[in-house]
């Protein structure tokens, strides 16, 4: 049974359009199963799952320009956290376009003019792209993963500094604290001893 949507996840390898007399659906490959048929196209899916994930397709886009200072054919980073990297064989402007989970590429070969490509699962299938062309879009692709990556170790480093120093802080008013309360001790011991003597005379 065709989907009306569907919801990219940890299993999805990719999204291949599909000609349905003269419509674009798509042809999804799961790592599991014999995978699915989308009435939408390739380029819809990813569009419409970037909004799952609380961002514009657009706005993906301009993540990616930043981190790669690429500007044509861009891959996409689906999720707020990198989970989920795509990259297409043609610009978005064509709507037969294919897209391909980074992850779950194992190997990828020319093959009579075309590029055959192995993915997680061993399954083996023939894109009518060359070797060069689709070599370049896997490798803007491990780039983007590679800067968000960092971007993100940064952020984290970032944190655990604020952390760091948020409980030497701590620690400094601990001692502190435990010197001042040290000396009204003090204090209240000589003035007992004070009274004492008073008392005495």
């Amino acid at each position: 049974m065709k989907k009306q949507h569907y919801l990219i996840n940890e299993e999805t390898m990719y999204l291949m359009s599909k000609d349905n007399m003269g419509l674009v659906e798509s042809k999804i490959g799961e790592l599991y199963g014999d995978g699915e048929i989308c009435i939408c196209s390739p380029n819809k899916i990813i569009a419409t799952n970037c909004k799952h994930h609380s961002q514009s397709y657009s706005a993906r886009k301009e993540l990616t320009k930043l981190l790669t200072n690429t500007n044509s054919k861009l891959p996409i980073i689906i999720d707020l956290f990198g989970q989920h990297i795509f990259f297409c064989t043609h610009s978005d402007r064509i709507i037969d376009n294919n897209w391909f989970n980074i992850k779950h590429v194992v190997s990828y070969k020319t093959f009579d003019g075309n590029t055959r490509i192995t993915f997680s699962n061993n399954e083996v299938i023939d894109i009518p792209i060359s070797f060069n062309s689709f070599n370049n879009q896997y490798l803007n692709a491990l780039k983007l993963h590679y800067r968000f990556s960092l971007q993100k170790e940064k952020a984290h480093q970032k944190e655990m500094s604020k952390i760091y120093h948020y409980s030497k802080l701590n620690n400094y008013n601990r001692e502190k604290g435990s010197m001042i309360a040290e000396s009204i001790d003090l204090l209240h011991m000589n003035y007992l001893e004070e009274i004492n003597r008073k008392i005495e005379f």
